[in-house]
């Protein structure tokens, strides 16, 4: 007998929170939402919150319309589903599209904010498959996850029981209505199914159905594969120089930003697996247009919700930084500016944050006098300086020693799925002897130090700090912080941090390894669609090259440029 619950599968969840539909019939686009994001997750291993208005009001139809799986399956394919930032779900009125789409779906919708198209998850046509037997779903269910389904209740169903096995108990028929199928128990004889009738109904939400239900079995049931996750959803679980993207057969390819000379020069890996390919040097492909060829350091890099652009931020040798960024649009780079302190060292942390939509663009950026300075670009309202401007926010710390791509925008403070002007910046610099851990609540530009850890006896570099997925249970919750420090033993210390329970003390930083030899720096880190943690370094002599945790310990990896 078999059982699979993507509840808790291979020892995890997949399958996103219980919502409520209200007394809206939107429940199609409820049951296709969580499809979505239950795939992102098992595909991409990243929780992924999504908008069911975004989704319902794609498909020309407002909150009170009919509507069907087809419908929804259709607007995901054309126009991707945005999270409830973009758009949030509601059971009023809402001006979306240009016009109704009517059959061919045709009207591409009106953006909520300016960035949506940088912010959907995406999925190539033909994804979406149909099971019909009973034989294939299951199989289906095994082997890729969840699938839709829309039918017509028995009247009862809203009776379902919290505990035990609901079997129509008459012959009347209810409305017609969609959900998700997260599994099915062979020792019980029962498919179980996620709702979205708020976790008052039946199980918290779900509920277990006996076999033989023809009202269950009998319509074709939705599956779909190949998710492309948007860089927002991915963005806490990278640092520095590397990017999972959305490029490849599998939308996982890792994207590598290395200095060579005063040049960066693009890598790319399939799939996050095999050999490292060069793009070449970033430049400009236009003849007529001069392009900078000035880097003293490597970049970080951000994928930002502008249409998935590539931005850069690296030192300059014309001493400051200096922002660069690839528009997929045109598939050209271009030169942003120049902006920072004069003559800054190390580098520099670099997030696209909370505050606005699109997000505001955040650095850290250490001077030469050990002092670490906040500076930021508005990319959206309210402006507090001219579009395009940086300018410098605050001070972060003084007395630092190293510095490195060690800023965040944290899940930390959120109290839902909403995360436009919530949560936290964390930095971690070195002071030398010991590592000092800083936070500043969203949109304040208002700095703290709550803690400072460390080795005995251990002088540090400059940390490279990443949000984890580690230990979410769904997409509302935050991970570990991790970080990943080198010594002058040049050697790799990582540190983790879970997250403080509710209303309750932060934990202490923890060592949890030591690994590596002749490391010099720190320049990313990443944690992939494998959920493995990769690191890449910058060797004493002067190489590139990747550390991976597979498994419960470091391996050395392959030696890049």
């Amino acid at each position: 007998m078999a059982t699979v619950d993507w509840r808790n599968r291979f020892g995890e969840n997949w399958i996103s929170s219980v919502r409520s539909q209200g007394s809206a019939p939107n429940c199609w686009a409820f049951a296709m939402t969580a499809l979505y994001e239950a795939m992102v997750r098992i595909e991409h291993g990243v929780w992924c919150r999504r908008s069911e208005g975004d989704l319902g009001r794609a498909t020309g139809k407002q909150p009170w319309d009919l509507g069907n799986l087809g419908e929804a399956q259709i607007a995901a394919e054309r126009f991707g589903i945005a999270d409830p930032d973009c758009l949030a779900w509601s059971e009023a009125a809402v001006l979306y599209t240009a016009k109704p789409h009517g059959a061919s779906m045709t009207s591409m919708p009106l953006s909520p904010t300016p960035d949506r198209a940088g912010r959907t998850v995406r999925v190539d046509p033909g994804r979406h498959q149909s099971a019909t037997t009973v034989a294939g779903k299951k199989n289906w269910l095994d082997l890729v996850g969840p699938m839709a389904v829309m039918c017509t209740l028995p009247a009862d169903f809203g009776s379902a029981p919290a505990a035990g096995i609901y079997s129509r108990a008459t012959p009347s028929d209810g409305g017609v209505h969609a959900m998700l199928v997260v599994g099915f128990d062979d020792s019980q004889n029962c498919w179980i199914l996620k709702n979205s009738w708020g976790t008052v109904f039946a199980d918290k939400g779900f509920v277990r159905v006996a076999y033989g239900q023809a009202w269950l079995e009998n319509p074709p049931w939705t599956g779909m594969r190949n998710t492309n996750p948007d860089p927002w959803t991915k963005r806490r679980r990278r640092n520095g120089l590397i990017v999972e993207s959305g490029n490849g057969a599998k939308h996982q390819n890792l994207e590598l930003f290395l200095r060579n000379g005063t040049s960066i020069v693009h890598w790319w890996q399939e799939g996050g697996a095999g050999s490292w390919n060069s793009v070449g040097v970033v430049s400009s492909t236009d003849p007529w247009r001069g392009f900078p060829q000035d880097a003293l350091d490597c970049p970080t890099v951000v994928q930002s919700t502008f249409n998935r652009n590539f931005d850069l931020v690296y030192r300059s040798s014309l001493g400051s930084l200096r922002h660069l960024y690839f528009d997929q649009a045109s598939q050209m780079w271009f030169d942003a500016t120049l902006f920072g302190p004069m003559f800054p060292v190390f580098m520099q942390g670099f997030v696209q944050s909370n505050r606005g939509t699109p997000g505001d663009y955040e650095v850290a950026v250490m001077t030469l006098v050990g002092t670490v300075e906040h500076w930021t670009k508005h990319n959206g309202s309210p402006w507090t300086q001219p579009p395009g401007t940086w300018y410098r926010r605050g001070i972060i710390a003084t007395g630092v020693w190293a510095a490195g791509p060690a800023l965040v925008s944290s899940r930390l403070n959120m109290m839902s799925e909403f995360e436009q002007e919530h949560g936290e910046l964390h930095y971690v610099c070195s002071s030398g002897t010991n590592l000092r851990h800083f936070y500043c609540v969203q949109g304040t530009g208002s700095w703290s130090e709550i803690a400072a850890f460390g080795s005995p006896l251990t002088l540090y570099g400059g940390p490279c700090m990443i949000e984890s997925l580690n230990p979410t249970g769904n997409e509302l919750d935050a991970g570990n912080l991790d970080v990943f420090v080198p010594t002058t033993s040049r050697v790799v210390e990582h540190w983790t941090r879970p997250p403080p329970p509710p209303g309750g003390p932060a934990p202490a930083w923890q060592l949890v390894a030591t690994f590596g030899a002749d490391v010099q720096r720190i320049l990313g880190a990443l944690q992939g669609s494998s959920s493995m943690f990769e690191i890449y370094v910058e060797r004493t002599d002067g190489r590139y090259q990747q550390y991976s945790r597979p498994g419960a310990a470091w391996i050395t990896g392959p030696i890049i440029a």
